[in-house]
């Protein structure tokens, strides 16, 4: 890398890469642009919605969509404050955990309109491996399918160039997709689990992510991505109960408080996320000094979450080393605002899927090592039967 200093230092724009299972990201040079955060504004989706133009955040959000999926990408889009127009390009790696990318000026023909419109919810989406289609919420329509998308639900359709809605998701079922693609709409994402059917497997739950599409559906069309399937054939995991989802009963706060206090010393915070991924968020009850503000039973969308990225990578833990490095929406509307700049988190799982993670967080940097599950073993174990007796009671 050294070789190439002198051309990374006078490049004029942004080299990054992105670790993608680890959502961390790191600028190779610096490049400015007058009022702006550069390296924020790849890495907090809440920053980048109020600098980037409204027409042209759709197709923005498409090139994160790429990005996750491994593929190469491009987009051209305008700030909110200033003419200029920008170019963001980005392709893998040979390590499939690393995506590489630039941000700079772009400098256009005259007869170029980058208005952030022409080619939304086509972005290579046929080279895609996992199953995407378009759906067309008003009138119900699957308006582009890829190949892996046919492939799943062809058996669901006589013809598998003619399937529709009810092909896939029928009865009742359409009716929470078509709820999650209008909270897409209205929140520009929205992730959790869904209940689909085909013929081989009957029902079935896959964890989905919905973005909208922009271009001449802008408003009305959203993007949906199946990214984990189960291998093998399972009855539809129920949603979590009413009772689950309810404010913690008193034992819990307790518990958590307890469980926190030997660590004392070396932790700042500890932080239990109660995943609802039918629902499409997680609530997040906290301990410890660092989350006294924190409001108790806090929801948030499972879009950009701590359980998304260990669900789709499936990871059996994950280390944030900084969280000001992050490109998760969790890490920047959570974390960094009550002072936590890493964490450790551990997931665990019933015969339905991931329910619970144990977070355990710190006001500074790198706090938790490779050893980290080792160092906290002995917290696994209660804080497990906390939550199981929690969630009978």
């Amino acid at each position: 890398m050294q070789q190439f200093s002198p051309w990374i230092a006078g490049f004029p724009g942004l080299i990054w890469s992105i670790d993608i299972p680890h959502s961390r990201l790191k600028v190779f040079n610096r490049w400015s642009i007058p009022g702006l955060d550069v390296p924020r504004l790849l890495k907090d989706a809440r920053y980048r919605k109020k600098a980037v133009r409204r027409e042209d955040h759709a197709l923005l959000m498409e090139f994160w969509d790429m990005l996750t999926a491994r593929r190469p990408a491009a987009v051209t889009f305008r700030l909110t404050n200033g003419n200029g127009t920008y170019i963001l390009q980005g392709w893998p790696g040979e390590n499939d955990t690393l995506y590489y990318g630039f941000l700079k000026e772009a400098f256009l023909p005259a007869a170029y309109s980058a208005d952030g419109r022409p080619g939304t919810c086509q972005m290579d989406i046929g080279g895609i491996g996992y199953p995407v289609f378009a759906l067309d919420i008003p009138t119900r329509g699957l308006l582009i399918i890829n190949d892996a998308a046919r492939s799943l639900f062809a058996a669901a359709s006589r013809d598998p160039n003619t399937l529709g809605l009810a092909d896939i998701a029928p009865g009742g079922l359409a009716e929470k997709l078509l709820e999650a693609g209008n909270k897409a709409l209205a929140n520009d994402a929205w992730a959790g689990t869904l209940t689909f059917s085909n013929a081989q497997r009957g029902l079935f739950s896959a964890k989905v992510r919905l973005t909208p599409c922009g271009g001449a559906g802008e408003g009305r069309v959203v993007r949906v991505a199946l990214l984990n399937i189960p291998e093998n054939r399972k009855s539809a995991a129920c949603p979590p109960s009413e009772e689950d989802a309810q404010t913690a009963p008193r034992p819990l706060r307790e518990g958590l408080e307890s469980l926190f206090a030997p660590y004392a010393g070396e932790l700042d915070g500890l932080l239990f996320s109660d995943i609802q991924s039918h629902k499409g968020q997680v609530v997040v009850y906290g301990a410890g000094p660092a989350f006294r503000e924190l409001r108790w039973g806090a929801e948030h969308a499972y879009e950009g979450t701590i359980a998304q990225d260990i669900e789709r990578f499936g990871l059996r833990s994950l280390t944030v080393e900084d969280t000001l490095d992050s490109i998760k929406s969790i890490d920047w509307v959570l974390f960094a605002p009550h002072g936590i700049r890493s964490y450790f988190a551990k997931p665990f799982y019933t015969e339905q899927g991931l329910h619970a993670i144990l977070i355990l967080a710190s006001i500074r940097p790198g706090s938790f090592g490779a050893d980290a599950e080792t160092r906290f073993a002995s917290l696994m174990g209660p804080f497990e039967r906390l939550i199981g007796a929690w969630r009978k009671g």
